[in-house]
């Protein structure tokens, strides 16, 4: 198996792609997040076109945007408990709208559900063809659908 080699980076340049990583990810404009990072543009651009510094982004960007959905998460039963209290108000549009954004949440819930379910079963099915008995590739599959 070969190494790959990669060069050697001093860690002033290390801590300044950290950097630019970051300024990448809090700032609207390539330019801006240069200035913030406290790097030429024409550096942040090359840098874009490193493998590895675009990996690195990727990552960084992926674990802001969870840490922002972990936010939602914690957020979400204060949300469900103020849309039931809704339900009880005295406005009968303010109920009614309520009732509609609880009923949608809901079936949303339930398509995500059936739909992850209908994945898993294709799945399996096809990671079944062609071993023993397993579906060619010819024939249909039935997920339990009525269409």
């Amino acid at each position: 198996m070969k190494s790959e080699k990669r060069p050697k980076r001093s860690k002033i340049t290390e801590a300044r792609r950290t950097s630019a990583v970051l300024a990448l990810i809090a700032s609207p404009t390539i330019e801006d997040a240069a200035q913030a990072a406290g790097v030429a543009r024409s550096t942040l651009c090359l840098w874009m076109k490193d493998e590895a510094f675009t990996d690195e982004l990727e990552r960084a960007r992926g674990a802001a945007f969870d840490g922002g959905l972990n936010a939602l998460k914690g957020a979400a039963a204060e949300a469900a408990a103020a849309l039931l209290a809704l339900l009880k108000s005295r406005n009968e549009t303010t109920r009614r709208l309520s009732a509609v954004a609880i009923l949608e949440i809901g079936l949303k819930i339930h398509e995500g559900r059936d739909l992850e379910a209908r994945i898993r079963r294709l799945e399996a099915a096809v990671g079944n063809q062609g071993k023993d008995g397993g579906p060619g590739k010819d024939m249909a599959f039935d997920f339990g659908r009525n269409d």
